[in-house]
């Protein structure tokens, strides 16, 4: 989809973070947007943050949890914008939590965040991609999605079904010219991690992990321009961060010694 200027794009999770700046980037491309979000405030302010742009923008407050409100939420948008070209499944979130600390809500939440959230969208939006002629489908993946990680449990294992569906689709849907795309960031600066902090098991490890992030991740504004890109040629995973490309080819080469390797760092960590 090298031209993108006049398309339409539905962003999940566009309240912030990636998603916002997602928002900024494919608007500089002229590309009129569907922002939805569960925060309404945050919402506001990504399309106050669009003001100078000559997209038309709407906002669409809902749950994406929600299989009711994802199922209308298409002709909702098509009731603003008349087709949808580009869906961006951004919106996630991470507990910091082993797994015997988890509770089955916990599970219940981040599955239907991370999974069937993004599942709903690619489902009900489909039909309208196929028949706007040509279409891109966005997964938000993870690094996550290459390595299991202590205290990490449902991020990976929600990431990593992200990963494979999208790889799936993406063989299936060519036919009807759409791309699909799987994204995999590594440390993003964003305060998604922050947010978890007060329900993590050990708040000091999670303070030290957030603040490393903090100072080793990318920008939300660089996961954007990237995802872009992607769009604009078609690719079918793309990893965002030099610590993803590492544990990447790592986790390739020794499957069984980064896993042992991390197993040894979570005991260390307990002492």
């Amino acid at each position: 989809m090298q031209n993108l200027k006049d398309r339409v794009a539905v962003v999940t999770g566009a309240g912030g973070g990636v998603g916002r700046s997602l928002a900024l980037a494919l608007a500089s491309e002229g590309v009129h947007l569907a922002l939805v979000d569960i925060d309404s405030e945050a919402l506001g302010l990504t399309r106050a943050a669009l003001v100078d742009y000559p997209v038309r923008v709407s906002e669409h407050v809902i749950n994406i949890v929600s299989k009711a409100a994802m199922s209308a939420l298409p002709d909702a948008v098509l009731a603003e914008h008349g087709k949808v070209n580009i869906l961006v499944n951004n919106a996630g979130v991470t507990f910091q939590k082993s797994f015997e600390n988890h509770s089955i809500e916990d599970w219940e939440r981040i599955v239907g965040i991370n999974w069937w959230g993004v599942l709903y969208g690619c489902h009900y939006f489909l039909p309208h991609l196929k028949a706007a002629g040509e279409g891109h489908i966005v997964n938000l993946s993870s690094m996550n999605a290459f390595v299991g990680l202590a205290s990490q449990s449902s991020y990976c294992a929600t990431k990593s079904a992200v990963r494979l569906l999208s790889e799936s689709i993406q063989a299936e849907l060519g036919v009807h010219n759409i791309g699909v795309t799987s994204v995999h960031p590594g440390a993003i600066k964003t305060e998604m991690m922050k947010a978890t902090l007060a329900d993590a098991d050990d708040q000091g490890v999670a303070l030290r992990t957030y603040e490393l992030v903090q100072k080793i991740g990318v920008s939300p504004e660089t996961v954007a321009r990237r995802i872009v890109k992607a769009i604009r040629n078609n690719e079918v995973r793309i990893r965002v961060g030099a610590d993803v490309v590492v544990v990447d080819w790592i986790k390739r080469a020794f499957p069984v010694s980064v896993q042992r390797l991390v197993g040894w760092a979570y005991k260390k960590s307990m002492n």
